[in-house]
């Protein structure tokens, strides 16, 4: 099955941001390389060199206004929550639609977290074939959001629903219909209380119309065009009651352009994708 494509460029901004030079890197993903095509590996090995990276940099970012800066701009901020839940006791990560995701590997807060990895059989086995590395206390969960029993899934693997866990859900629920987004959200809702979930979503304004984004159609004529379309969104102020409907406390929420400025991205756009964080009330 050959790799999304979506999930390839993502990988990409990763690995520039690993091999950025001209300011310290918000993080270090060594393993991104190992998801891409040979033509954007060798872009990533050109990006070695200063002025090389910037000239990347800025042709990607004209072929999809502020992508690459929100995604490397909420990496930071979702391994920064990670690594607050490990400092605070939790020992349980589940990571729903872990796609190229390499947390498990990359974040050394995480070497005494049994990791849940949540995703398409065929996706996984794919992901296993380039990450051939053991990690103890990983666990790969095969699962079709759409069709499956989650939490029946993730018992089966050994994840304990008693014990607090921290959730990633980033990059997929805009994939996904509004049954799917809330059977999940009660499933995490149910979890010991002390948990955390922290999710992207997509601005629903720019889905139904009623809000213009700069480069919100472009990116809408993108994804379809990969045939990997948005399908799922939320207005910013459903967020709350909704994460509350299922007995999840709001913590943030912010847009692009607020986690941008927290980790110093000075680049504008995207702010249509979100990102919000909550804790499992009980």
């Amino acid at each position: 099955m050959p790799a999304s494509r979506t999930a390839q460029y993502v990988a990409l901004y990763r690995a520039l941001e690993t091999v950025e030079r001209r300011r310290p890197p918000l993080f270090s993903d060594p393993y991104a390389t190992r998801f891409l095509s040979p033509g954007l590996n060798r872009l990533v090995r050109l990006a070695r060199r200063p002025r090389l990276h910037a000239l990347i940099a800025r042709y990607a970012d004209f072929r999809a206004p502020g992508a690459r800066t929100s995604a490397i701009g909420r990496t930071r901020i979702i391994d920064d929550v990670l690594r607050a839940a490990a400092a605070a006791g939790t020992r349980q990560l589940v990571i729903l639609g872990a796609g190229f995701d390499c947390r498990a590997h990359r974040l050394p807060e995480l070497a005494g977290t049994e990791v849940f990895e949540v995703d398409r059989l065929r996706t996984q086995a794919e992901k296993r074939a380039r990450l051939p590395e053991a990690r103890a206390g990983l666990h790969y969960v095969a699962v079709d959001f759409l069709r499956d029993d989650v939490a029946e899934r993730l018992a089966a693997a050994g994840w304990d629903a008693a014990r607090p866990t921290a959730f990633v859900w980033e990059g997929v629920t805009n994939y996904l219909t509004r049954d799917a987004v809330e059977r999940v959200l009660a499933l995490i809702g149910r979890t010991a209380p002390g948990g955390t979930l922290v999710f992207t979503y997509i601005h629903g304004g720019l889905l139904d119309g009623s809000v213009a984004f700069p480069g919100g159609d472009k990116m809408m004529s993108n994804v379809r065009t990969l045939g990997e379309p948005w399908t799922f969104g939320l207005h910013p102020h459903e967020v709350a009651p909704l994460l509350e409907r299922f007995g999840l406390s709001p913590r943030e929420d912010l847009g692009a352009d607020d986690y941008r400025r927290r980790t110093g991205l000075p680049a504008t756009g995207y702010a249509f994708y979100r990102l919000a964080v909550a804790e499992v009330a009980g």
